[in-house]
């Protein structure tokens, strides 16, 4: 008989999150956690942006510019994690955007993979006798 299988729908329903760095006195808490999403979120943002930094220093004083290369890309970054898309998560949108992309050209009848171009043929029926 086959073992009950282990469900991930609640592991993955809410997003990961960091809550504690450090162990013992020093350690930092946060008490509603930070999302690794969004963490490298921000690293991507940043890096876009450092590689215009010689444009961007030119245009801002130095000392706005600590502010927009640590404080801008984080909420960035949160804006863009929170942000919806037909009702999902901006993860799990592109997750079935991508598949729709690579799998459109076939549907499902039976759990079997029907060839899309297949099903628009015209159907012809026999008469009933």
């Amino acid at each position: 008989m086959r073992t009950d299988a282990y469900s991930y729908r609640k592991f993955f329903k809410y997003p990961l999150k960091i809550w504690k760095l450090g162990k013992g006195e020093k350690s930092l808490v946060f008490s509603k956690g930070i999302e690794i999403r969004q963490i490298i979120m921000a690293v991507l943002i940043f890096g876009f942006l450092f590689l215009l930094k010689d444009s961007i220093n030119h245009i801002l004083p130095t000392t706005l510019q600590l502010a927009f290369y640590a404080v801008l890309p984080w909420l960035i970054a949160g804006g863009i994690c929170k942000s919806r898309l037909d009702g999902k998560r901006l993860d799990r949108f592109f997750i079935g955007y991508f598949r729709y992309l690579f799998t459109k050209r076939y549907s499902y009848s039976s759990q079997k993979s029907v060839y899309q171009p297949q099903m628009k043929k015209a159907q012809s029926y026999e008469r009933f006798q």
